[in-house]
């Protein structure tokens, strides 16, 4: 893969990861206004910084800024979700498999 793919792979993969993540806070009747509100805000502001790095890329400009906090952002939420997601006793092997998974293709 060209080098100067990468960023557009990273965003695509970030859409994909949070655009279900919109999904699955729509479908999920259970989630609180507040929570819910502030997952709805994180994940369409992780997806807009996304959308930034492809913009940048494709007119040709090196998407540094967008591209350094893109992947900070993806560092953080990963490194906050992964140990509360395993340690909830509520969540079953697969789930947690399944987000170790998306945690470590993501970083």
């Amino acid at each position: 893969m060209c080098r100067r793919s990468l960023p557009l792979v990273f965003a695509g993969w970030t859409v994909f990861v949070w655009g279900n993540r919109i999904a699955n806070i729509l479908d999920d009747g259970r989630t609180f206004s507040a929570t819910r509100t502030l997952s709805l805000g994180f994940a369409a502001a992780v997806i807009a910084l996304a959308v930034v790095v492809v913009i940048a890329d494709l007119r040709g400009g090196r998407p540094s800024w967008p591209l350094s906090a893109l992947v900070t952002a993806t560092i953080a939420v990963w490194a906050v979700r992964v140990p509360l997601i395993v340690l909830n006793a509520d969540h079953g092997v697969g789930f947690k498999l399944v987000h170790a998974a998306l945690a470590a293709v993501s970083i």
